[in-house]
């Protein structure tokens, strides 16, 4: 079990770090954003915008992974499965952005799905593996045979 809490506080709190930085990267830098996203046409107050909602999600995301990194092993354990339910969300509503010029962003939030994922299989099939396996008197509490 030592094995779990050890990747699945590290995955949560690595990629919280990650997306708090990319988020204070768009906040600090909106044209640069709005430019490797192909939307450097934009007005000034659209970008604005975007950069905003964009940087705030990021950020969201970021304090809910480190919080999350803080408690129980169930509890980060669902936090990862969160967190990959965002990642693909986001990534079909969202951060599409491989057709950009010289975009940073769909690269590391690929990566950091990527990670999230092989965290949470690793996790899963280590809590599998300490499961006890069901005893043969067992079989009665799983049929009923008539």
């Amino acid at each position: 079990m030592k094995t779990v809490n050890v990747v699945s506080y590290s995955a949560l709190l690595l990629s919280g770090l990650a997306s708090m930085v990319m988020g204070a990267r768009i906040w600090s830098a909106p044209d640069v954003f709005a430019y490797q996203i192909g939307q450097g046409s934009l007005s000034a107050d659209a970008i604005g915008a975007l950069a905003l909602s964009h940087g705030a999600a990021l950020l969201a995301i970021g304090v809910l992974a480190i919080a999350a990194a803080f408690l129980s092993s169930t509890a980060r354990w669902l936090a990862l499965g969160l967190l990959i339910a965002i990642g693909i969300a986001g990534w079909f509503g969202v951060w599409q952005f491989d057709e950009a010029r010289d975009a940073f962003y769909s690269p590391a939030l690929k990566t950091l799905l990527l990670a999230d994922v092989l965290s949470f299989a690793a996790i899963t099939v280590v809590r599998d593996a300490d499961r006890a396996a069901p005893k043969p008197t067992d079989a009665e509490f799983h049929f009923r045979w008539g």
